[in-house]
C-alpha cells in the first residue's frame, strides 16, 4: 500500500481540517505536505465533522489503530464503525501507567456496549441517588464475572488479561479482573450521573462513590460479584472503613485514607436493595441463611448417596444475570466450608478446569468424592447440560498442558 499522500495548503496557507490529524509531516516549498505512516490520536476530542473527513479522505494513510485518552463517546464509536469498521481503538478504562489493555473495534465497543445500555435503561425515573448507585452495584456484579483464566497457566493466558482490562470485551466476553470491575462500576456511575473514583491498592482495584446523603462510601465490586448473583447480602458496599479493612482491603495504599468514610447499616442495605428490586428476585429476602444450610442435614449413609442430594439442592438455587462456571464453583465450595458435616465436606474436592483447547478457554466444574474415611473408592463427576445438573463420569478429561502447574 503506498503511504504516502500530497495534500494542497488551503488559501491560506494551512493544512484543511487536519489540526487534530497526527503524524510525519513535511512542508514542501511547493506549498504542499507530505503526511506518512500517520496515527490519529485521541479521536475523543477530534470534532464529528473532522473525524469524517479524515476517515473518507485519508484512511488508507492512517495507522488501523487509532487512539483516545479516554473511553470514545457511542457517536465516534459509530462513525468508526460506518467509516472503518476494520480500525482499532486503543483507550485507557483504568488507572494509568498499564500497558496490558488491548485496542478493540467498533464491533466489539458495541457488544460491550449493548449489555451496559440494558444496565442503564433499568434505572427508575423518582430512584434517589443511593438507589441508583446500589442498582448500578448490584446489576453489574450480577452480569460481570471474575476471570480465573488469568490466573493460571494457559498459553491464552495474555489474551484473557488484556481483553479483561477492557470493560467493552471483559463485559461482552465475561471476563473481568478487579481492575473491570472497578472501572466498568465507575464508568456506569459516570453514564448515570453520579460521582465515583477508582482506588487502586498495589494488586487491586476498588471504587469509592461520593453521595450526598451518606457522604464518601467505599464500594468494592470484584468481592462482591459471586454473592449478589446468587441473592446475598453484599458485604463490600457501604460498610465502615474497619468493616472494609476487615474484608481484605488495605485502603492505606490509596487516596481513601483521605476521605471521611461514611457507612450503611445492615438495615439501610436491605430497605436499599427491596427498594431496586433486588430482593424480589431472590423471593424477599437475602439468601445467605439459606445456602449455608444447602450442605447440612445430607442424608445417606456414605458420600456418594450424600453427594447426590446436595446436587439435587443446588438444582434449586436461584440465581440472576451471568453466573460462570466459576461462580458456581466458587458457591460450592462456600456451601461446603459452611457444612457441619465435615466428614462429608473433607472428601469432597470441587474446582474448574479447561475442557477445550481454545482461546475463549470454556470451563467445567469438577467433583471428586470419596465414598467414606474407610473406603478409598471415588467418584467424578461434571456440570452437564447446563449450568446446575452433574453428571458421573469415569474421569475428569482435563487437557494434560493445562493442569495446574
Amino acid at each position: 500500500m503506498n503511504n504516502r499522500i500530497f495534500i494542497d495548503l488551503d488559501n491560506d496557507g494551512k493544512i484543511p481540517q487536519l489540526t487534530s490529524f497526527q503524524g510525519i509531516v513535511d512542508i514542501k516549498k511547493n506549498g504542499r505536505i507530505i503526511v506518512k505512516n500517520s496515527i490519529l490520536e485521541n479521536i475523543d476530542i477530534i470534532p464529528e465533522d473532522e473525524l469524517i473527513y479524515m476517515l473518507k479522505n485519508f484512511k488508507n494513510y492512517i495507522s488501523p489503530i487509532v487512539t483516545s485518552q479516554y473511553i470514545p463517546s457511542v457517536d465516534k464509536m459509530k462513525i468508526l464503525a460506518e467509516l472503518a469498521p476494520e480500525f482499532k481503538v486503543r483507550f485507557k478504562t483504568e488507572k494509568l501507567g498499564t500497558n496490558s489493555i488491548i485496542p478493540i473495534s467498533s464491533k466489539e465497543f458495541f457488544e460491550g456496549e449493548r449489555l451496559f445500555k440494558e444496565i442503564l435503561k433499568e434505572i427508575r425515573t423518582g430512584w434517589t441517588e443511593l438507589q441508583k448507585y446500589k442498582y448500578l452495584y448490584n446489576k453489574y456484579n450480577q452480569m460481570l464475572s471474575y476471570d480465573v483464566n488469568t490466573l493460571e497457566y494457559t498459553q491464552y493466558k495474555n489474551i484473557h488479561e488484556k481483553y479483561s482490562r477492557n470493560i467493552f470485551t471483559a463485559m461482552s466476553k465475561n471476563w473481568g479482573i478487579c481492575a473491570s470491575f472497578a472501572a466498568g462500576y465507575d464508568y456506569l456511575c459516570y453514564r448515570a450521573g453520579l460521582e465515583s473514583q477508582v482506588l487502586s491498592e498495589e494488586d487491586h482495584d476498588y471504587v469509592i462513590i461520593e453521595t450526598s446523603e451518606h457522604g464518601d462510601l467505599l464500594t468494592d465490586p470484584t468481592f462482591d460479584s459471586v454473592r449478589l448473583k446468587f441473592g446475598m447480602k453484599s458485604r463490600n458496599f457501604g460498610v465502615s472503613r474497619a468493616q472494609f479493612i476487615q474484608n481484605g482491603h488495605n485502603i492505606e495504599e490509596t487516596e481513601a485514607g483521605d476521605y471521611e468514610i461514611g457507612e450503611f447499616s445492615n438495615e439501610d442495605i436491605k430497605q436499599l436493595d427491596k427498594q431496586i428490586g433486588y430482593l424480589d428476585e431472590f423471593g424477599g429476602e437475602y439468601t445467605d441463611k439459606y445456602i449455608k444450610e444447602i450442605g447440612n442435614n445430607l442424608e445417606g449413609t456414605n458420600n456418594f448417596e450424600k453427594i447426590e442430594m446436595l446436587f439435587d439442592r443446588i438444582k434449586n438455587i436461584k440465581y440472576a444475570g451471568r453466573p460462570s462456571v466459576y461462580d458456581f464453583e466458587t458457591l460450592i465450595k462456600f456451601i461446603l466450608s459452611e457444612s457441619k458435616d465435615k466428614e462429608f465436606s473433607e472428601k469432597v474436592k470441587v474446582y474448574s478446569f479447561i475442557s477445550e483447547d481454545r482461546s475463549e478457554l470454556p470451563r467445567q466444574i469438577a467433583v471428586i468424592v470419596q465414598e467414606n474415611k474407610e473406603s478409598k473408592r471415588m467418584k467424578y463427576y461434571v456440570l452437564k447440560e447446563g449450568i446446575k445438573t452433574f453428571m458421573e463420569v469415569d474421569k475428569i478429561e482435563e487437557i494434560e498442558q493445562y493442569k495446574e502447574k
